[in-house]
């Protein structure tokens, strides 16, 4: 869990104290509680909770171009120590569908702590119990569906996936799904 929540925090430190947040560069912050490892073909092989937190920053003019997505940086920490924590970045399209009502896409990079390597010989007992995700680095897609409960707060339903892309030995993935509260400034 250290190896993904102490560069979470220096992150977050930063973006909060940087010349960057005072001149209004962040956008939004989200934080919320998800079911840990709930759907895909890892179900229920992690138990507990996770909590995240994630910051999403103004679209600068160069992502013009692609429609202006906003950057996003965050973490998700999972409660049971053998769970699977992660902190990823990426970019996401937020998309009005109607005044109060939203959706947000995005997609990037994860890094995570989870299992890596699958041996048959040693890890078959842990079989119905571990996710073994291949690469410690994954690619990571999301969604929120959600509502503005006042001007500058929103409460969604968040579900984000992680996976190797095939690009590894083993590739179960990892599911959250979850509800988060937005604070826009």
């Amino acid at each position: 869990m250290k190896a993904v929540l102490y560069p979470l925090l220096f992150t977050l430190f930063a973006a909060f104290t940087s010349p960057a947040y005072a001149q209004g560069a962040i956008d939004e912050i989200r934080a919320g509680i998800f079911a840990q490892s709930c759907c895909g073909p890892g179900s229920n092989k992690e138990e507990g909770v996770a909590l995240n937190g994630e910051v999403i920053f103004n679209s600068p003019r160069a992502l013009t171009v692609l429609g202006s997505p906003r950057p996003v940086v965050g973490g998700t920490i999972a409660s049971d120590g053998d769970a699977t924590s992660l902190g990823y970045f990426g970019l996401e399209w937020k998309f009005d569908l109607a005044p109060k009502i939203f959706v947000a896409v995005g997609g990037g990079g994860a890094v995570h702590n989870g299992e890596t390597k699958f041996d048959p010989l040693v890890d078959a007992p842990r079989v119905n119990n571990t996710l073994f995700l291949g690469c410690r680095a994954a690619i990571r897609m999301a969604g929120d569906l959600g509502y503005r409960i006042a001007p500058r707060v929103s409460a969604s339903l968040h579900w984000s996936h992680i996976s190797n892309a095939g690009l590894c030995q083993v590739n179960e993935g990892l599911d959250h799904l979850g509800v988060r509260l937005g604070f826009d400034f």
